[in-house]
């Protein structure tokens, strides 16, 4: 009788050591839980990721703006800058990255794989909101027009580059008659650079006999001293594209959201917009629907983002 007890007996305290580990470790996760949030349910660290690109005074307006928003926010605000565009677009897919200033093309792809949601873009007003996609040559090349790049090389910006790729593409599909499948062979080569500034820098040289670039890109290059005016010529133009917006990631906390855009909305530090290529530009708000048009764009050429990520 004894020894059944005895035995019932370390059978529950068996029971009770796993139950008391189990509700320790469940302590032990909830506290380690609790350690990466503050008292308002916030992360205390965030990361905001930005695009690849070489210009020093757009760098250090990245820094200057996370830096900002660190002090306004109350936490710890991280700067990532990708070395291409699908790492930033993967960045926040895998929950490493929760702001990022995506072109219009990798935004909508971070939005079909991440739920990014846009918040605003940089311009003077709405109706500066836009850009244009650029085909250059070198100043001194012969061509004058698109048929005459036939045969000749051609250099993009990154496969998920709006301006750089997709509506590049899309000139050229529409100006010569040639479906998305003919462009590849339309050229003697086609290439990345990484980024635009790269791609401009490679026609300045005469390294490529044209490339797909973005204006503002331009603009902001001629501006630092990059690249001249007379380094290239413009031989084709888009129609206006919609600005490159600040989108975060969909499972942050509500009340963390309203304080990012309270504080993007509010933004005025003059040294940072003068940084980042226009003192007179501000942010304004965007809604998902101002990016329609880069949605038919990539259905027009018929490829799926994983394809044209893939180029």
């Amino acid at each position: 009788m004894n020894k059944k007890w005895t035995r019932v007996t370390k059978n529950l305290w068996v029971l009770v050591l796993i139950g008391m580990i189990s509700v320790l470790a469940a302590c032990g996760n909830d506290a380690n839980a609790s350690g990466d949030v503050d008292e308002n349910g916030w992360p205390k660290k965030i990361s905001y990721g930005v695009l690849p690109g070489e210009e020093e005074e757009l760098s250090r307006a990245h820094n200057l703006f996370v830096e900002d928003m660190s002090e306004a926010l109350g936490i710890e605000v991280e700067l990532f800058q990708g070395e291409d565009y699908n790492a930033v677009i993967e960045a926040m897919r895998s929950e490493k990255l929760d702001l990022a200033s995506f072109g219009p093309f990798s935004y909508i792809i971070a939005q079909e794989r991440s739920d990014a949601i846009p918040i605003a873009v940089r311009a003077k007003d709405e109706e500066d909101a836009t850009y244009n996609s650029w085909i250059v040559v070198p100043d001194e090349s012969d061509v004058q027009t698109l048929e005459e790049l036939e045969g000749k090389s051609i250099l993009f910006a990154d496969p998920a580059s709006t301006s750089g790729h997709l509506f590049p593409r899309a000139i050229f599909i529409d100006a010569l008659g040639i479906t998305n499948d003919e462009v590849e062979s339309y050229f003697s080569s086609v290439s990345f650079s990484g980024s635009h500034d790269n791609s401009i820098l490679a026609i300045a040289a005469g390294d490529a006999d044209a490339a797909g670039v973005c204006s503002s890109c331009v603009e902001r290059a001629i501006e630092g001293g990059m690249v001249s005016e007379s380094d290239f010529r413009i031989i084709a133009e888009s129609d206006p594209i919609p600005s490159s917006p600040i989108s975060y990631r969909a499972d942050l906390p509500e009340s963390l959201v309203e304080a990012i855009q309270e504080f993007v909305y509010n933004y005025d530090n003059e040294e940072f917009f003068e940084k980042a290529g226009d003192a007179d530009s501000r942010y304004i708000p965007v809604d998902e629907s101002d990016y329609d048009i880069i949605r038919n764009t990539a259905e027009a050429l018929n490829m799926s983002p994983e394809e044209l990520l893939n180029q």
